[in-house]
């Protein structure tokens, strides 16, 4: 996971298995409900008979299971150990694991590996991450109208209403190239295990004038966050930028919120295409997206910086804007607080039961209580 929920993970191996169709096409479409509540994808299937929550995500180019799986019975052994390399860039070793068998409908997938890592986002959900190695031998159909999602072996098919871009894959992981403000963006990972918009690296060479020209006009709305990776965690300085336009192929995306930090892997989110498309269709078999626009015009949400973190039974701030509000001020990054919604770190019985309540939080509006009963309340902040 990163800021703003980020759950990202860069790896280097992918294996080969095979697919196999139960049926014809028309009986082999794979449909299922899905939801959001926990900010990503989340979809049910099976491992080796068991039932699974899947959570789909495209930048991961291996899926990961945690104890959580391994107690379900849908991993039959241990494999070899691996490289991960997490949101922060950090790297570990860690042992990977065999599925005979993944059933998502009547598409069956056979010998499927994963990266053995208890993730606390993951293992408390009770999710399995539905890596690229998986999602890449299928086409997908994603109705975030109706909340449901598709899978086939054969392409999905759509009309000239629909707007497309295609992808290039690197360990079975989509990438796409963009512009913005005249400066070329390339390899920029189309990752739905990204909650946000779109990440950018804030050290590149080619952004600093664009950087340092936002700073003058105030339109580079700082903030500061625990950067959270699956298998580290860092304290990082962002800037959220709204741009004109973003560029994508032959198409242009109007009034697109940026984030920029250090470190980060640059990539698209799920934000981007949930806010901005009914449905989209990945037809990996063409190496194409194709975006079904919103018949009105989509605003993102405006940000609330504000975070949390859940240590030895305590509340402490992990994240804040900087100079954006009197708030600001009030808070340090690391502070302990007593209350968030009128709500104690007491009443929570361990991390994962936070972990849940945190990450199911929608909130406008965030009260908190400092040690000394003063109240801050927080809202979301309109981006210059």
């Amino acid at each position: 996971m990163k800021r703003r929920s980020t759950v990202f993970l860069a790896l280097f191996f992918f294996p080969f298995y095979e697919i196999s169709l139960a049926n014809s096409f028309n009986d082999s479409i794979f449909s299922a409900p899905f939801h959001m509540d926990a900010r990503l994808l989340v979809f049910k299937g099976k491992m080796n008979g068991r039932e699974v929550n899947f959570a789909f995500d495209t930048g991961a180019a291996q899926g990961l299971a945690g104890s959580n799986i391994q107690e379900k019975g849908a991993i039959s052994k241990k494999g070899k150990k691996l490289t991960m390399q997490d949101a922060n860039k950090n790297k570990k070793k860690v042992r990977t694991a065999i599925t005979e068998i993944v059933e998502l409908g009547p598409v069956e997938i056979r010998n499927v590996s994963s990266l053995l890592v208890d993730m606390p986002y993951l293992v408390c959900h009770d999710f399995y991450l539905l890596g690229s190695n998986l999602i890449r031998q299928l086409n997908w159909q994603i109705d975030f109208e109706n909340k449901m999602i598709y899978a086939s072996k054969l392409p999905f098919p759509v009309d000239e209403s629909w707007q497309s871009f295609d992808v290039i894959y690197r360990n079975n992981r989509p990438y796409l190239d963009f512009s913005f403000d005249s400066l070329e963006y390339q390899n920029i990972l189309v990752d739905f295990g990204f909650a946000g918009t779109v990440d950018l690296d804030n050290k590149k060479s080619i952004v600093q004038d664009f950087l340092k020209q936002k700073n003058i006009e105030a339109k580079d709305n700082p903030s500061i966050s625990m950067s959270i990776g699956a298998i580290s965690q860092q304290i990082a300085p962002a800037f959220t930028i709204i741009i004109d336009s973003l560029k994508i192929g032959n198409h242009v995306y109007t009034q697109i919120p940026l984030n920029f930090e250090y470190p980060t892997t640059e990539k698209i989110g799920v934000s981007f295409f949930s806010t901005l498309t009914s449905q989209t269709v990945i037809n990996n078999s063409e190496s194409t997206y194709y975006l079904k626009l919103k018949n009105e015009t989509p605003s993102f949400r405006d940000p609330n910086h504000l975070s949390f973190s859940f240590e030895k039974g305590k509340f402490l701030i992990s994240g804040k804007s900087i100079g954006l509000s009197p708030e600001d001020a009030l808070v340090e990054i690391g502070e302990e607080v007593a209350l968030v919604n009128g709500i104690s770190s007491l009443d929570f019985e361990d991390n994962c039961q936070f972990i849940r309540w945190y990450y199911g939080l929608n909130f406008d509006q965030v009260t908190i209580t400092k040690l000394n009963g003063q109240e801050v309340i927080f809202t979301r902040i309109p981006l210059n």
